[in-house]
């Protein structure tokens, strides 16, 4: 009797696991957008599928524009594809993870760069029995104005104001190829900078979609991986828009629109003169330039004052006393052997 307990305990185990895998794993149950599975970025999802079911859908919802890293793998091949919820019918990126023989599985690390939004990622079996895993990492833009499925700057009707001398940052993503930023600036010369972790385009376009200058390439430095450029650009007073656009990656970056510094001059200090040099004022700007002016004569020193002249003990010798001078650090003597001091036979630094 307990064996036989014990033999019904196990089936009823067995086929608890066996149902409860079934209505958790296996393709069929997500083979629509309407049935499909809930992914949370950040975390790891297997599925299963067979000749007949090799169509997996995963909801995924980007809380902010960003890039995602994928590591996707399984027993056979097959393709993610990645679609918008509002226009599944368009997909924004694929990948393909093909079955790499020195593994002995199916492997790919891959990434895409999405707007905020919900996303519907289709796990594409490629009609073999497979399984596959795929975990996922997030990094934000960060973007200083947050891009959407809904919400964009992708013309220039929808461009964002920004101010001169401030650094803004965005993102081109894979259904984001272009973004608009409006300026407004007065005559004279402005300098564009822009920083990109890929190779990026830039120029300047009127409010009515005429382009003004560019379009300038900023190409990514293959030691340092980064892409950065500085472009002068003189404009006459008024309104523009920056249009920065993907060469053929989506990216990171960020940019600044900048006037040339004007140097405003602030009286910082003194340099005293001496004896042996001038002295003057120096005025210094916020940006580190400095000038002098006003420069000081050298110090004199004035006149020595002789208070006795005698002779001593040593033949053809004389004995001399002086005012000393502040800041002297030695006296010149000159006497002659005419009274009147016509003709001065020698002269003696005393120090």
């Amino acid at each position: 009797m307990k064996k036989l307990t014990s033999i019904l305990l196990s089936a009823i185990i067995m086929l608890t696991a066996v149902v409860g895998f079934d209505l958790t794993a296996y393709a069929g149950a997500y083979d629509t957008t309407a049935k499909a599975k809930s992914y949370t970025l950040g975390t790891t999802t297997t599925g299963y599928f067979s000749s007949n079911d090799n169509i997996d859908f995963l909801k995924v919802d980007v809380p902010q524009s960003g890039r995602i890293d994928f590591t996707a793998e399984g027993t056979e091949s097959y393709y993610i594809y990645i679609y918008p919820s509002n226009a599944t019918e368009d997909k924004v990126d694929y990948d393909y993870i093909y079955y790499n023989d020195n593994l002995g599985k199916a492997y790919r690390e891959c990434y895409a760069y999405l707007v905020a939004g919900t996303y519907y990622f289709k796990v594409d079996g490629n009609y073999y029995n497979n399984s596959y895993t795929i975990s996922s990492s997030f990094t934000p833009a960060n973007e200083s104005f947050p891009e959407s499925l809904n919400v964009n700057n992708n013309i220039i009707g929808n461009a964002n104001p920004i101010s001169l001398d401030t650094t803004y940052n965005g993102m081109l993503g894979e259904n984001d190829d272009v973004d608009f930023y409006s300026f407004t600036v007065p005559s004279g010369t402005q300098i564009i900078n822009i920083s990109a972790n890929e190779s990026i385009y830039f120029s300047v376009y009127s409010m009515t979609g005429e382009e003004i200058a560019g379009r300038w390439y900023a190409y990514q430095n293959d030691s340092t991986g980064v892409a950065s450029k500085s472009e002068s650009v003189s404009l006459d007073a008024g309104t523009y828009c920056l249009k920065i656009e993907k060469y053929s990656r989506a990216c990171f970056y960020s940019f600044s629109i900048n006037s040339p510094h004007q140097h405003s001059y602030n009286y910082a200090y003194i340099v005293k003169s001496t004896y042996t040099s001038q002295g003057y004022d120096v005025y210094t700007c916020s940006c580190g330039a400095s000038y002098t002016t006003n420069y000081k004569a050298v110090k004199k020193l004035g006149k020595v004052n002789l208070k006795s002249v005698s002779s001593a003990r040593k033949k053809h010798t004389i004995k001399a006393s002086w005012d000393k001078k502040s800041g002297a650090n030695g006296y010149q003597i000159y006497y002659s052997r005419n009274k009147n001091f016509k003709k001065v036979s020698a002269k003696k630094i005393v120090k």
